[in-house]
């Protein structure tokens, strides 16, 4: 028997309220980091929601939940970028909101990377607390909503969405399901 099979998988009933601490220190994290971005905004006059949900990747995502794939763009050198490079399951799910929202696809994606961004910090407290206890859990969530390009986990990307299918898949795998 190993260690991890002795370690106790907390209940289903207690396990968000065992969480709890890591989703408010990463919730915590996350809002600093806005109010960060919102004073850098003001300071050079530019709308932080519109750095967060129409840049670089998102404006992607938002093109291909509104006209499907298979757009692409000739830089100048030659280069061809693709829409075909993108995540699908965002835009699906960007789609997905749009249609039973009043929200735009590129308000959606945001909802959707910040319902995301709180499954995969609970899914990092999940993997951590599962192998070296509850401390540990809370640690790795802080880290990770600290990282210099955080940023990206309050962004209609699909970092967030991402980081929750892997880590609740490693969670299932360390847990036998």
């Amino acid at each position: 028997m190993t260690d991890l099979e002795t370690r106790a998988t907390p209940a289903r009933s207690g396990a968000l309220r065992r969480a709890a601490p890591a989703l408010l220190g990463y919730a915590a994290v996350r809002a600093l980091g806005l109010i960060a971005l919102a004073l850098w905004s003001a300071a050079r006059g530019k709308n932080p929601y519109t750095l967060l949900t129409a840049r670089w990747d998102s404006l992607w995502y938002a093109r291909v939940a509104g006209q499907g794939y298979g757009y692409e763009v000739r830089l100048p050198n030659g280069d061809v970028h693709s829409d075909l490079a993108f995540f699908p399951l965002l835009p699906w799910l960007e789609r997905l909101g749009a249609a039973v929202s009043p929200l735009s696809y590129a308000d959606a994606g945001f909802v959707v990377s910040l319902l995301a961004s709180l499954a995969a910090a609970w899914g990092v407290f999940a993997v951590a607390d599962h192998v070296y206890g509850r401390r540990a859990g809370v640690c790795a969530v802080l880290l990770w909503a600290v990282l210099p390009v955080g940023i990206v986990q309050s962004m209609a990307y699909s970092e967030s969405l991402f980081t929750a299918l892997a880590a609740w898949s490693l969670y299932a795998v360390l847990t036998g399901r």
